[in-house]
């Protein structure tokens, strides 16, 4: 009977310790919830045949398959999924390390059983507890979008730094507490063992938690370093045009003094001109007006400049003010930016440049919708897997632009497609207002 207790005591302590981790790692589903009890089950039924003996060996073996399994049935959560493993495998490598250190507490056999009975009763409770808190306090380690921020870099270089770096830090925190439970089975028996044996699991315990909150730091450095540099380049292309504007504001002076001169010397018809460019350069301008956030109107008028330097017209028909998306200001620019940049990049490897490029976004119910067209020369197949991850049908390009769009817009539950209409294709994006998003 004892014995059956100290197993179920051992089983629960590892379920809630999985279930702990999971919950601070992704969501905690019915399917999950299932596998969790199967280890509290199979945990407690080694360690009850056979005494402990070989419960470590088999759990570690059962951590891998589940995570292998969790991995293979939604790659999207890929690192999530071998974090999740790599902390969970690290604490329960933790708590043997904690169990060898009671188990040198007494010599006899029964008030041994029954010591450790209550110190893993203790550990149980301790684990626990901090579960319930992270439950009831909704405690949130990661952001839910930390994988979409870190991981989908641009930049293939930066993504696989992170990746490289990401793993490196799991691996090593596994190994090491991996190495520390073995060196355990080779401190020879002395009076000094159990203070070794209790180093040790303090130790473990404590490099756990602090590569969990470097990992925790490595990911927010990241996220932070790009919302940094987007910010950078927003705040450069909203000076130049405020700058603009306030030269138009300082020209209109000279303008009217023109029109008056002209006025006066009756030159109705070259005045009549005079005012039509002015109004030309003025509507330069005001198509970006309606836009609430000055940076997307400075990056659209800096998409524009760039577009007519390479001899591409780009005409905008605005009738929404992209208040109250769900997206941030930062991130609906790199939406447009890509698909202008792409836009930009097709139209000029075109010698029939007389459609240019049209961006139209307007408001619907329940969402704003952008429309960028431009003519399209492709194939069949580079339409067909244009958001396609690192699929370029043109030279020298990474092909990130649609799939970066495609990413960003599903992520708040938008959608993104492309319509034909004859040679002109439309990317068409739908971005939902945030009222919808939070219901």
């Amino acid at each position: 009977m004892l014995q059956f207790l100290v197993s179920l005591v051992f089983g629960l302590t590892v379920g809630v310790i999985m279930s702990l981790m999971l919950w601070l790692n992704t969501r905690l589903k019915l399917g999950e919830m299932i596998a969790i009890a199967a280890f509290v089950l199979i945990g407690g039924g080694v360690w009850l045949f056979t005494n402990g003996r070989f419960t470590d060996i088999t759990l570690i073996a059962l951590l891998v398959v589940w995570t292998l399994g969790r991995i293979l049935f939604d790659r999207k959560r890929t690192f999530e999924k071998m974090l999740t493993f790599a902390m969970s495998t690290t604490l329960v490598l933790n708590y043997y390390i904690y169990l060898r250190f009671i188990g040198l507490r007494t010599i006899d056999k029964v008030e041994s059983d029954y010591t450790m009975l209550i110190y893993m009763l203790v550990y149980l409770l301790i684990i626990a507890a901090a579960f319930a808190i992270v439950i009831i306090k909704k405690v949130s380690f990661f952001s839910s979008s930390w994988m979409r921020d870190f991981f989908a870099h641009e930049d293939p270089r930066m993504k696989y730094n992170r990746i490289m770096i990401f793993s490196f830090l799991m691996v090593l925190t596994v190994v090491i507490v991996f190495g520390i439970y073995m060196s355990t089975n080779f401190i020879s028996p002395s009076e000094n063992q159990m203070l070794y044996i209790g180093f040790e699991f303090f130790f473990s315990l404590v490099y756990i938690f602090i590569s969990f909150i470097m990992l925790k730091m490595l990911v927010e450095y990241y996220i932070l370093s790009d919302i940094s540099e987007q910010e950078k380049q927003h705040q450069k292309e909203l000076k130049s045009f405020i700058k603009m504007i306030r030269a138009q504001r300082h020209d209109f002076n000279l303008h009217l003094h023109a029109v008056n001169g002209l006025l006066e010397a009756h030159k109705y018809d070259e005045c009549r001109a005079y005012v039509k460019k002015m109004v030309a350069e003025t509507e330069y301008v005001n198509e970006v007006l309606p836009i609430h956030d000055t940076s997307i109107s400075a990056m659209l008028y800096a998409y524009r400049s760039d577009a007519e330097s390479n001899g591409i017209r780009m005409k905008f028909d605005i009738t929404t003010n992209l208040r109250g998306l769900a997206p941030e200001g930062y991130e609906i620019n790199r939406i447009l930016g890509n698909l202008l940049q792409n836009a930009i990049d097709a139209v000029a490897a075109q010698t029939d440049r007389e459609y240019g490029i049209v961006v139209k976004m307007h408001d619907t119910a329940d969402s704003a919708v952008i429309d960028v067209s431009n003519k399209f020369a492709g194939s069949a197949e580079e339409l067909s897997r244009m958001f396609e991850y690192s699929y370029s049908g043109k030279k020298n390009h990474e092909g990130l632009g649609l799939s970066t769009v495609q990413r960003i817009t599903e992520s708040y539950k938008g959608v993104v497609y492309v319509e034909m209409d004859e040679d002109i294709i439309h990317v068409i994006v739908h971005l939902p207002k945030r009222s919808k998003v939070n219901k």
